[in-house]
């Protein structure tokens, strides 16, 4: 997808992200991810991610802003892919707890959406409590509670903060083909976390085994976001590029 060809499809905003993230084995998230796709690694490893943040505001673009009608909690569990030179996410599962935008989500964005109950609130000026547990048997869940400092700042390149957030793309597959959509929003400015209370099992539900402390939090306080709808990642070179 060119940038002549990119056009916002949605508007909305992303508040209260947290980033949990352990390294996993390449090898373990090989055979989760289709080719043409390759995991992407850093410091010799892949990375799986569990994200709880709050939605706002979730519009097509052409609609004006109806307070309170598409807000929402959502939690995802993530990794890291490559095709060619471009970089991307690819969600193993994604939990909503709003019925239209789970429906609407799989069926134009063709991304693993689930419904869910969550709640989430913030217990103290720096002190964020998640829970999501899927309506659909065997009903995965996770709890997370924890507490932000400092100020927010830019990951800086090179850096591992950097490599997990800085991404504009995303993959996923649908009926045996792979589609590519794009998101637009300022850099992300990240700031110090500590997990007071963890405890999930998406990831095992997702088929991905993470044991142990997580390897890397923190958390974002958000920004605007415009995101395209979803192109066919037509299979001509590993360049990156629509073929």
């Amino acid at each position: 997808m060119s940038e002549r060809e990119w056009r916002p499809a949605l508007s909305m905003r992303w508040k209260h992200l947290l980033f949990v993230h352990w390294r996993v084995p390449l090898v373990s998230l090989r055979p989760l991810i289709p080719e043409p796709l390759q995991v992407d690694t850093y410091d010799g490893a892949a990375w799986v991610g569990f994200v709880p943040f709050v939605m706002e505001s979730v519009r097509p673009v052409w609609l004006p802003p109806i307070p309170k009608l598409f807000d929402f909690p959502e939690a995802n569990v993530r990794t890291y892919v490559r095709y060619g030179e471009q970089r991307g996410v690819w969600f193993f599962s994604l939990d909503a707890a709003h019925r239209l935008g789970v429906w609407v989500a799989r069926r134009f964005w063709k991304l693993p959406y689930y419904y869910a109950r969550m709640w989430w609130e913030m217990l103290a000026p720096s002190e964020i409590v998640y829970t999501t547990t899927r309506k659909k048997r065997p009903r995965p869940y996770a709890r997370v509670r924890y507490r932000f400092s400092g100020e927010p700042r830019e990951t800086e390149p090179n850096t591992l903060e950097h490599f997990l957030v800085e991404r504009y793309t995303l993959f996923t597959a649908y009926r045996g083909e792979l589609y590519r959509g794009e998101v637009a929003h300022l850099p992300y400015a990240i700031q110090p976390a500590t997990l007071l209370e963890l405890e999930q099992n998406l990831t095992d539900a997702a088929g991905i085994s993470v044991s142990g402390a997580p390897d890397s939090v923190f958390y974002a306080p958000g920004f605007g976001v415009l995101a395209s709808a979803l192109q066919p990642l037509h299979i001509a070179n590993a360049t990156g590029r629509a073929g």
